[in-house]
C-alpha cells in the first residue's frame, strides 16, 4: 500500500489552512460573493470559487439568498450542537447593518434580558441627528418595537413565563389578566405582520421598526431595529403601505439568521417554536 509523501501531507494541511480561512471569511463577512472572500483570504477568485464548491458539497457552506453568495452552512455551525460558541449575533449584525447603504438612520440590535429589552449594537447611517439609544440602553419588555418582537415570537410555554415573571418583577398584581390579553394581541399582530413599529418610544420623535432574528433551533435570538422614518410614516405602516424601509430591515434580519444557521422553510420570518394563538 502507497504510504503518504510529506508533498502529499504538506498540499492537504495547505488545503485545510485555506479552507479555514474561507469559513473564518464567512463567519467574519457574513453572506458574501466570490470577489469579497477572495480579497478577505488573499486567494485568487478561481481557487476560492473551487474550494466553495467542494466546502458546498460537505455542507460546510450553503449559498445564500442572492446569486452567487455563499455563507455559513448548516453542517458547520452546528458542529458541537453549540452554534452560539461559533457565532457571534452582534459580530454579524454590525456586518449586515453596515451594508445598509441608501439609509439614513440607525440601525440597532436589541436582546431580552429578563424583562427588558436590551441595546447591544448600534449602527449610525447618513447625516441622521436622531437621538438614538445608545448600547446598554433598555426598555421594558412592555414598551417598544423591539420588545413587542422579542415577546411576539417566544414559544407559548416560554411567552406565559415572562408574562408570569413580568407580574412579579412590575407588581403589576391584579392587572396581570389584562396585561395578558393585550399581550396575546400584540404577539398575533406582530407575527402576522412579521415585524414590530412604534413611535417615540424607541428613539425620541421618530418612528422604530423591529424584525425577529432567530438562531439556528428556530427560537428567537434578537431583534433588528431601524430607527429613520418620520413620526407621520405611521400612517403608511399601519395602512400596509409597501415601504422600502420595512423591505430592507426584514432583509437584513432575515441575514443574520441565516448567518446564525436559522434556515427559512415555507413561513418567511417565523420560527418553527412559535406558539399557535
Amino acid at each position: 500500500m502507497r504510504q503518504g509523501t510529506g508533498s502529499d501531507s504538506v498540499h492537504s494541511v495547505g488545503t485545510l489552512t485555506k479552507a479555514k480561512a474561507v469559513l473564518d471569511a464567512l463567519e467574519e463577512l457574513g453572506p458574501s460573493g466570490i470577489n469579497e472572500i477572495s480579497t478577505y483570504v488573499h486567494e485568487p477568485a478561481s481557487s476560492t470559487y473551487r474550494l466553495l464548491s467542494n466546502l458546498v458539497t460537505l455542507g460546510w457552506v450553503d449559498h445564500g439568498l442572492h446569486r452567487g453568495e455563499y455563507r455559513l452552512g448548516i453542517a458547520c455551525v452546528r458542529i458541537g450542537g453549540r452554534i452560539e460558541a461559533r457565532l457571534d449575533v452582534q459580530s454579524i449584525a454590525r456586518h449586515v447593518f453596515k451594508r445598509q447603504e441608501g439609509s439614513n438612520g440607525s440601525w440597532s440590535l436589541f436582546v431580552r434580558h429578563y424583562v427588558r429589552s436590551v441595546c447591544v449594537q448600534m449602527t449610525f447611517l447618513g447625516q441622521s441627528r436622531l437621538r438614538s439609544p445608545q448600547i446598554g440602553y433598555s426598555l421594558p419588555i412592555s414598551l417598544g418595537a423591539p420588545s413587542d418582537v422579542l415577546m411576539a415570537f417566544l414559544d407559548q410555554a416560554r411567552f406565559e413565563r415572562l408574562i408570569e415573571h413580568y407580574r412579579y418583577n412590575a407588581d403589576l398584581g391584579g392587572l396581570l389578566s389584562s396585561f395578558r390579553e393585550r399581550s396575546v394581541q400584540m404577539a398575533e399582530k406582530v407575527v402576522q405582520r412579521g415585524y414590530a413599529y412604534d413611535v417615540d418610544q424607541t428613539v425620541p420623535g421618530a418612528l422604530t421598526l423591529a424584525a425577529p432574528i432567530f438562531d439556528h433551533s428556530g427560537q428567537i435570538r434578537a431583534a433588528a431595529c431601524y430607527s429613520g422614518l418620520s413620526r407621520s410614516s405611521k400612517a403608511l405602516v399601519e395602512s400596509g403601505a409597501d415601504l422600502c424601509e420595512v423591505t430592507r430591515l426584514l432583509q437584513a434580519a432575515r441575514q443574520i439568521s441565516q448567518g446564525l444557521g436559522y434556515v427559512v422553510d415555507g413561513e418567511e420570518g417565523r420560527s418553527d417554536g412559535k406558539k399557535e394563538q
